[in-house]
């Protein structure tokens, strides 16, 4: 499950970036049972009105690149089935045109005895 989130997150902030993207992964506590872990870019971000649509499947935005708009659709889908969710938001709050950040908030891992 981790893997294919993660690679479709990683490959659509280089694929859509443009060649100088920055990526940046960032992981933090939410609460005493869940993890976020954030995909940032430095690339065109993710205009305000697809923001709630992004993750149904073949949706897209307005771009060239090829694709069949699922990515997206299948992180979602994964999430949800292990408990958690995703959300798009812009890496800098309030400018989307500065990078956008997808957001996965899953449960915790606890092994037995942990």
């Amino acid at each position: 499950m981790r893997r294919n989130t993660f690679a479709n997150l990683i490959g659509n902030a280089v694929k859509f970036g443009g060649p100088d993207v920055e990526v940046t992964i960032s992981v933090r506590e939410e609460g005493e049972d869940r993890v976020a872990v954030t995909v940032a870019d430095t690339g065109p971000g993710i205009p305000d009105d697809l923001k709630p649509r992004i993750f149904e499947r073949k949706e897209r935005g307005v771009t060239k690149k090829s694709g069949k708009g699922l990515g997206l659709s299948i992180v979602r889908m994964l999430a949800e089935r292990y408990g958690g969710s995703v959300r798009a938001g812009d890496r800098v709050p309030g400018r989307p045109e500065e990078g956008a950040a997808i957001t996965v908030t899953l449960l915790r891992y606890c092994p037995e005895g942990g």
